[in-house]
């Protein structure tokens, strides 16, 4: 089952985690003199450069996840999940 988990610290750090097919994938968002950068890839390049055929609608949930509302995000695990 696809999870996400995203973790907010103090220091102005947002940990963006993701569960897929039992693999941990992640990055964190810095903050720097532009506002936030990322420490990674995102996950749908993550992803792709681990699992080289995901379907289309795999690697648009990957691409929104981190963007999207509650709803939104219960939808893309729902996706996610289906294709494990």
């Amino acid at each position: 089952m696809a999870k996400y988990v995203v973790t907010y610290t103090p220091d102005g750090k947002v940990k963006k985690e993701l569960t897929y097919k039992n693999e941990v994938f992640s990055y964190t968002m810095v903050p720097d003199r532009f506002g936030k950068t990322a420490d990674n890839k995102g996950f749908d390049i993550q992803v792709s450069e681990k699992y080289t055929n995901e379907p289309d609608e795999v690697i648009e949930a990957l691409e929104e996840i981190s963007f999207a509302d509650e709803n939104e995000i219960e939808e893309y695990l729902s996706t996610l999940s289906n294709n494990e």
